[in-house]
């Protein structure tokens, strides 16, 4: 490549710096900022989105980028920079600065506000600050611009491409697939949960346990750590400093440990990533779908499999020696895939989960086009539950308040959860195909052989980085295109398994 891409290059590595102080600041807020200090924090934020946006929007930086574009892309890492600082700039220049800089404010406010009306179960706490929130996301469509629905503005930043013509028909098929499934599954004998509800749980041993099997599946503790936080997260700064937090509940233990198993996966994603690719675009991971479907696929698809459930009953009676008496691999994996309908979309069963992101997904484009107002949406949300799911929440803190999205002005997110689901199960069947010679994946697994599943997608989505567009990346690595098909075999043969019924 030519001076042009060096000194762009050069200029991003910059960006990027300002970026990481930012993930690192971030992660504070969530687990160990005093209380005291949240207004300082919304300016130091506010300081550094400004310092990064005025940096993009230069006025040199759209004629270095049009001259290193100008001197030709020369290999796919180069083509793959060009094309995501192009979409940066782009979007960037059309977002003022005093917005970014509002913007930025009132998202450390907002989590503030959030994470009080969550403790304290009042939605009136954060009803103001989500409403400037949603304000704020409106503006963002405007400026960002859009065809035919301003939430497709918001879609397109968490998915390129992404839009509501996409999505509506995506989230309508997922549903006539799973209702059948829900449904038969209701007729059901549910498994015996007296060994888990009956006891308790101490948070001490949850924690070493979620700390344990992390770092067996993968994870490397001295370029990352684990925490607690209200609602877990995966940040840090680069793949040397990943940090990833859980939560605990000493009435049952599923939520920690299958929390901590979902942000793990963030985790070895981001810890996998190219290292020659360091403060370039196309190093990071690409795009959330593709993200989710690296913490589904270790929280679900391994990690609820029967066969890890028989490796990790050794495990839990370590730490739990008397609530684990007469306690079976079988019984573990019956009780971590019980099916039902539920409140908390991170603690919801795999049959269930994807009904979650399309109540959400609904309510952001209503609250979006303003056909919902904000002091509606307690009840609306409630409504909604009750009609795709048929249960009501008893309380906000687990109704409207349990998700932190909002609160960071993360309006279009919802959906890369269930594209996370689907790319997973797609990856997972290419990996069989590959990995699977004289022994199945779930044979390695009872032996607590991870390594060459995590070889597999280190060397086929984590070590790609951003180059290609997570279209693309699925299918190089695939050999199709994105289809939901195998999420919906794997999820029917599941559900057989578990209890005997087919859809």
């Amino acid at each position: 490549m030519g001076e042009a891409y060096a000194t762009l290059m050069s200029r991003m590595k910059e960006i990027e710096t300002v970026s990481q102080i930012q993930g690192l600041l971030g992660w504070d807020q969530e687990v160990m900022m005093p209380p005291k200090a949240a207004p300082l924090r919304a300016e130091q934020m506010a300081w550094l989105s400004r310092t990064s946006h005025s940096m993009m929007v230069e006025s040199t930086m759209g004629e270095v980028l049009d001259a290193a574009e100008a001197e030709g892309a020369g290999d796919e890492i180069a083509a793959g920079n060009l094309r995501l600082i192009r979409d940066a700039y782009d979007k960037a220049t059309k977002k003022p600065v005093d917005f970014v800089e509002r913007f930025a404010r009132h998202k450390s406010k907002s989590i503030v506000s959030w994470t009080e009306a969550r403790e304290k179960d009042d939605f009136s706490i954060f009803r103001d600050d989500l409403a400037e929130m949603i304000e704020l996301n409106r503006e963002l469509a405007g400026y960002l611009g859009y065809e035919d629905n301003p939430y497709d503005a918001l879609l397109d930043i968490y998915e390129s491409g992404l839009c509501v013509s996409q999505v509506d028909p995506l989230f309508a098929g997922l549903r006539e697939a799973l209702v059948p499934l829900i449904a038969a599954v209701g007729d059901c004998e549910a498994p015996d949960m007296s060994w888990v509800t009956s006891n308790n749980w101490p948070e001490a041993a949850q924690a070493q346990l979620s700390h344990e099997i992390s770092s067996a599946i993968g994870f490397d503790f001295d370029a990352g750590r684990r925490d607690k936080s209200t609602h877990p997260f995966c940040g840090g700064s680069n793949p040397d400093d990943v940090r990833w937090t859980t939560r605990y509940d000493e009435a049952e233990p599923f939520g920690s440990l299958y929390g901590s198993l979902h942000e793990t996966g963030h985790g070895l994603y981001e810890q996998g990533r190219p290292r020659h690719l360091d403060f370039q675009p196309a190093g990071h991971a690409d795009g959330l779908g593709v993200h989710e479907s690296q913490s589904r696929l270790w929280e679900n698809q391994v990690g609820r499999s029967l066969a890890f459930s028989e490796w990790a009953i050794p495990h839990w009676s370590e730490y739990f020696p008397s609530n684990m008496n007469g306690v079976t691999g079988e019984m573990l994996w019956r009780s971590v895939n019980l099916v039902a309908p539920s409140l908390i979309r991170v603690e919801a069963d795999e049959a269930t989960y994807n009904l979650h992101i399309m109540i959400r997904y609904e309510i952001e484009k209503q609250l979006i086009n303003g056909d919902l107002d904000v002091d509606d949406l307690p009840d609306a949300w409630d409504d909604m539950y009750e009609k795709f799911l048929g249960i009501r929440s008893p309380n906000r803190k687990q109704g409207v308040l349990q998700d932190v999205h909002w609160s960071m002005g993360a309006f279009g997110y919802f959906p890369t959860y269930t594209l996370g689901n689907l790319y997973s199960a797609q990856l997972l069947v290419a990996a069989r195909a590959d990995l699977e010679n004289d022994e199945t994946l779930e044979e390695m697994w009872a032996r607590g052989e991870f390594e060459p599943l995590l070889q597999w997608m280190r060397d086929k989505v984590h070590a790609r980085g951003s180059i290609l567009s997570p279209a693309e990346l699925v299918e190089e690595a695939t050999g199709q295109a994105p289809t939901p098909q195998p999420f919906i075999d794997y999820l029917r043969a599941k559900i057989e398994s578990l209890y005997g019924v087919a859809a």
